[in-house]
């Protein structure tokens, strides 16, 4: 089973930092793996202790500068801590988002209690500048705070705090404050905030296997442990063990998912691009702190979600990101809270994501003179991945990468095969390369809405995914003798062994083919494709086929079967390929019963070994 190491709770590790310096204990250490707002805390604390030792020696100390960056945590903790402690004068600052997020009512509470604070731009923002001195006993009040991160931070400094809200990270600062001789002797637990971005992994890949996430646990004073609850409805399922959680894709969602992030602001990033992804309705309240986070969280979701790749240095933006496959514009500043995180995603996703070569049959080079059926079999089996992708050397691949098509595959549940569409390129212009154009959107269309309703008649080996050891098993089902049909005789094959058959239908997906240019080897390919009808066995392909040649077979006999035939055939082509012209789709229908008809009866009595070719 694959395993990741989350990084330590920095709600945990920042609160135990405060008591450790308070407590004149060693503070805890840090790590490559350790949250950067933890190295920060840490860092500031230790100025601060030395400053303190400073002056209880007699000794004068400078006014010190305490840049927080934007770490809100580090802004109200280390605000709380200066004020009440005799550490000098310091000037806390950040950038220029911390700058605009709120410190008022804690700023404010520190006032209550005798603190020496003043702004030093706009009021009820940083930077201040303090006077610290000792302060230890108080009450103050703070009425729906706009952080818990005040009512926190007045805690930790031993200041009795009424306030009108509950909340997880109130509770979890009293139980650290409670039990902190229990807590500084133990590791620190892992982060189920961190976690979140692994539960919309597993949420959008669909991997085959489960993901233990180390130190995670049911009993988790952690209020983001309700993860495991919120993702259970969005096709997660989570088991709980000695060393972690274990998370598997168990695939049942709901339509609609109803989440108060009161709570928990943090998962929100996670949660909203999963339901986006997924199709499912987020019904979310309490978002009202969110705009005082890293970022506006709300709108910088919605952005996301529409499209953009900006994270605007929100660290849990960029991972949301990051785990939906989008790469962000900012990636440094996802070491805010996980440093790791981007290198152990692409570790999960070379583990448990299947395994994906492009095989490209090349004429005169991989088929030895043999024919394709021979340089694929040829090089499908030196393939010795879990996955081919099908591709002709007379095409233009689709603009997507390996990594990408390899998340498809785990999204659709690892299917055995994978029907990709194609467009055909209007090449020179020419009557005969509109013609086939259009062919080619209502042939295309037919295959793809087919397969998308669990019926495939059609597939194209040009642009296709299948599973390399299902492939090789189905060759002998090819009809190796003849010079064609790989692709649909394999498609007949795995429906018969009752193969899972998926197709994926977009843009992103579809490759380019192009026409043929000239009259004679348009209908050899023709009567090449038709002589393989009388050998399909399959019940859909040879019904589907029966129904095309009747109906083309009825407008020769009586042309009034247009009236009825165009409208049908002009939407399949148009829902295809916007590009294709009313005149063109007019000739295609009139000229197309008879070289079909032509094509067919001439196929059927072509000699069945002819020359491999491509």
């Amino acid at each position: 089973m694959q395993q990741v190491e989350l990084p330590i709770s920095k709600s945990i590790a920042n609160r135990l930092l405060v008591l450790q310096a308070l407590h004149t204990d060693p503070l805890t250490e840090v790590c490559v793996s350790t949250p950067q707002d933890v190295v920060l805390l840490r860092r500031h604390l230790i100025t601060l202790q030395s400053r303190e030792n400073y002056i209880k020696s007699g000794s004068r100390v400078e006014t010190a500068t305490l840049d927080v960056d934007n770490c809100g945590t580090a802004a109200r903790f280390l605000t709380a801590y200066c004020a009440l402690r005799n550490v000098g004068e310091v000037v806390i600052t950040g950038c220029e988002r911390m700058k605009l997020r709120p410190m008022k009512q804690l700023v404010d509470a520190l006032l209550t209690l005798g603190a020496d604070i003043i702004y030093i731009e706009k009021e009820g923002f940083l930077p201040v500048r303090i006077a610290g001195k000792d302060i230890k006993k108080g009450s103050v009040e703070i009425l729906q705070p706009q952080s818990t991160q005040f009512v926190s931070a007045l805690m930790l400094l031993g200041i009795e705090v009424k306030t009108d809200v509950s909340s997880p990270y109130i509770e979890l600062t009293r139980r650290t404050i409670e039990h902190y001789d229990l807590i500084r002797q133990s590791n620190i637990e892992a982060d189920w905030s961190s976690a979140a971005f692994w539960y919309e992994w597993m949420a959008l890949h669909a991997p085959a296997e489960p993901l233990l996430l180390k130190g995670l646990f049911s009993n988790s004073v952690q209020g983001d442990k309700v993860l495991a609850a919120i993702f259970a409805q969005l096709g997660v399922g989570t088991k709980f063990q000695d060393d972690g959680a274990v998370l598997y894709y168990i695939g049942n969602k709901c339509t609609e998912l109803h989440v108060d992030f009161s709570d928990t602001p943090d998962l929100y990033p996670a949660v909203a691009m999963t339901c986006h992804l997924l199709g499912v309705k987020l019904a979310a309240v309490g978002t009202e702190r969110l705009k005082w986070k890293e970022s506006d969280r709300e709108n910088t979701v919605s952005k996301m979600i529409n499209g953009s790749v900006s994270s605007f240095a929100d660290h849990r933006i960029a991972m949301a990101l990051l785990a939906a496959d989008r790469e962000p514009d900012d990636k440094q500043c996802i070491a805010k809270s996980y440093p790791l995180f981007a290198d152990q995603l692409i570790m999960v996703q070379e583990k448990l994501l299947p395994s994906l070569s492009v095989v490209v049959p090349r004429r005169g080079i991989n088929d030895e003179g043999k024919g394709k059926k021979y340089a694929l079999h040829k090089l499908i089996t030196a393939a010795e991945t879990d996955y081919v992708w099908l591709q002709d050397d007379d095409i233009v691949p689709p603009p997507i990468s390996l990594m990408q098509i390899r998340q498809t595959i785990g999204r659709m549940g690892n299917p055995d095969m994978i029907i990709l569409p194609l467009m055909m390129d209007k090449g020179g212009g020419s009557v005969l390369e509109r013609l086939q154009q259009a062919e080619y959107a209502a042939i295309q269309q037919l295959t793809i809405d087919f397969a998308l309703r669990g019926r495939p008649i059609m597939c194209s080996g040009a642009n296709m995914i299948v599973r390399r050891e299902r492939w090789l098993e189905c060759y002998p089902d090819l009809y190796p003798e003849l010079p064609s049909g790989d692709d649909m005789f394999l498609l007949e094959a795995f429906k018969q062994k009752r193969y899972k058959i998926s197709a994926k239908d977009g843009e992103a997906y579809s490759a380019v083919v192009y026409p043929i240019s000239n009259c004679k080897d348009f209908i050899h390919q023709r009567m090449r494709w038709a002589g393989k009808a009388g050998v399909y066995k399959d019940r859909d392909i040879k019904f589907v086929g029966a129904v095309v040649v009747l109906a083309n077979l009825l407008q020769i006999l009586c042309p009034l079967v247009l009236v009825f035939k165009f409208p049908l055939e002009y939407r399949l082509i148009r829902k295809r390929d916007t590009s294709v012209s009313l005149p063109t789709i007019v000739l295609l229908e009139l000229v197309y019963p008879f070289y079909m008809l032509f094509s067919l009866i001439g196929g059927l009595l072509r000699q069945r070994k002819a020359q491999p070719q491509f």
